[in-house]
């Protein structure tokens, strides 16, 4: 061999070791064999496997790195041919259209295809070469991109609009219902979000078709259909017959359904009647419906408004366990209305308080004795309606016979139930001085007297009882007037005499009942004080009573 010839052969094998990073190896006598897979991989022929396997043996890694990078460089060009076709058939380019290695389009669709998003000016590029399915089926990848973002899908790879999950998401953003093989594909998938996002809108759609079927089943025009709107809620409860809230009651009277106010009014009723008919021992009465008068009976016992009509109605039914509760309500409702207090019997004032009530007459004697037994204040309401009674009693008395003496006792019981304007206005009429008899005009001019006295015109009624002295100068009542007249303007002891005088005319009870009177009627608590010490420096004894006006 010429030696110009081995010289550049060691010179070209020394290249190549440097090329290929080859410094030191296991068997150097093998030098020719190594030379001629470094000739092979420069010339870009492929090495065998057997090649690649003795340059391992030998410790060449770095070697073999580099041929084999080489090698895979060498057939790239085949490799991006093959993709482009790849990216051509998934992007529906047409076959007959032609485009070189470095046309813009393989750009586009590489970079559409590594996920990432079109610009509008590489979308018209696209339109230029008048790529239409191209363009189509890219703006509907973009559109299941969005879909991913919107469902929180964004972790499935596939971005084809052929993949079962594009459809699926369509018909959730359309808010469709999903079959079942759809509803198992995502369940296969692991896409449990999606799933998720389906059964609320499964369970939303059930939720209008109810709202529907609720407004017709109960002939309710409203316009708004979301389940969001008080009315659907509202819609349930009256269809599972539960009450309604105040604030719910509220809402619809705003919004003037009043057919369902009245739907709940009358089941709030009928539990309320059930109710009150298990309280108040009216179970054997049969009839439950609210419009019947024991259900408005109940209510009012309820509320302590009941009547004596009721109970007898009541009666009539042969309700008498209730009966007798309605009693009881009714005894406290009248024992408020006529101001008792504490423990009182309940037999004999419920009848007086009921023929208070009916506007009948009491028995005096009955009165009387509940006054001095201590359970009827002689100044309490029963008192005073009792003597109204009489005194309109006494009224049409004199209007039936025309005899004044009745219009003395109405005035006088008048006086009683403390209305001394009306005690003056039934005798306003008369003329005392035409009046001969001596005992009835002493006796009305004492009530007119009295009268005046009461409302605190002191100067008529001294007219009156001097005028009554004049009469009848032998009898008490003139003289216990002048003296509670005399105690009103301060005169104490030219009072005490007055009612010293009618007590030895046989008034010293009046007399004792006048002089509490006039300390209890005093409104100037300084005059009663006044009053009552000159009384227990008097006789302490006899009007120990007053001590409590003088502490």
């Amino acid at each position: 061999m010429n030696m110009d010839i081995i010289k550049l052969q060691g010179e070209h094998c020394s290249a190549l070791k440097q090329k290929y990073q080859v410094h030191q190896y296991k068997d150097q006598t093998l030098d020719d064999f190594l030379y001629l897979i470094l000739r092979k991989a420069e010339l870009g022929i492929r090495i065998t496997h057997l090649e690649c396997q003795w340059l391992e043996e030998m410790g060449l890694s770095s070697t073999l790195e580099i041929i084999t990078l080489q090698q895979y460089q060498a057939d790239d060009l085949k490799r991006l041919e093959s993709e482009f076709l790849e990216l051509r058939s998934r992007y529906l380019i047409p076959e007959d259209a032609t485009f070189s290695l470095d046309s813009p389009v393989y750009t586009i669709l590489y970079k559409l295809d590594a996920g990432g998003k079109l610009t509008s000016s590489e979308l018209h590029i696209l339109d230029d070469y008048q790529l239409t399915d191209t363009i189509n089926l890219i703006r509907e990848i973009s559109t299941f991109s969005e879909l991913k973002l919107k469902y929180k899908a964004t972790a499935y790879v596939n971005r084809s609009p052929t993949d079962p999950l594009y459809r699926i998401l369509q018909r959730l953003d359309k808010q469709e219902p999903l079959s079942d093989i759809e509803t198992d594909w995502l369940i296969e998938h692991d896409l449990d979000e999606i799933l998720e996002i389906y059964l609320k809108q499964e369970e939303e759609r059930q939720a209008k078709a109810e709202f529907l079927d609720l407004k017709a089943r109960y002939n309710v025009s409203f316009p708004d259909t979301s389940i969001s709107c008080p009315l659907y809620p509202i819609l349930k409860k009256l269809e599972k017959e539960e009450a309604l809230q105040d604030s719910e009651c509220d809402w619809l009277e705003k919004q003037q359904l009043t057919a369902l106010l009245k739907i709940d009014l009358e089941r709030k009723n009928k539990r309320l009647f059930t109710e009150l008919k298990d309280r108040y021992q009216a179970r054997k009465y049969l009839v439950s419906d609210p419009s019947d008068r024991l259900f408005s009976i109940l209510k009012s016992m309820e509320s302590e408004s009941i009547t004596e009509r009721d109970i007898s109605w009541l009666i009539d039914r042969e309700l008498l366990e209730t009966a007798e509760i309605a009693k009881k309500i009714h005894f406290n409702i009248l024992k408020r209305k006529y101001r008792l207090v504490g423990q009182v019997a309940f037999e004999q004032l419920y009848e007086i308080m009921l023929k208070l009530e009916r506007e009948e007459r009491l028995d005096p004697k009955q009165v009387v004795q509940l006054i001095t037994e201590g359970h009827l204040s002689p100044n309490g309401e029963i008192a005073r309606a009792y003597y109204r009674l009489e005194a309109i009693f006494y009224e049409k008395e004199y209007q039936r016979t025309g005899n004044k003496r009745n219009l003395a006792s109405a005035s006088s019981n008048w006086r009683k139930a403390d209305k001394p304007e009306n005690a003056l206005q039934v005798t306003n009429s008369i003329n005392l001085h035409k009046i001969k008899e001596l005992d009835l005009k002493s006796a009305l001019a004492v009530t007119r007297g009295a009268a005046f006295r009461d409302l605190g015109q002191l100067k008529e009624a001294r007219e009156c009882a001097e005028l009554a002295l004049e009469c009848q100068p032998n009898t008490h009542q003139p003289y216990t007037l002048m003296g509670a007249i005399a105690y009103d303007l301060g005169q104490y002891e030219q009072g005490y005499s007055y009612f010293q005088r009618a007590a030895e005319l046989g008034g010293a009870q009046d007399v004792d009942d006048e002089i509490k009177r006039v300390l209890r009627m005093t409104k100037d608590k300084e005059k009663r004080r006044e009053a009552a010490q000159y009384l227990i420096n008097k006789d302490p004894d006899r009007y120990q009573w007053a001590t409590v006006y003088v502490k």
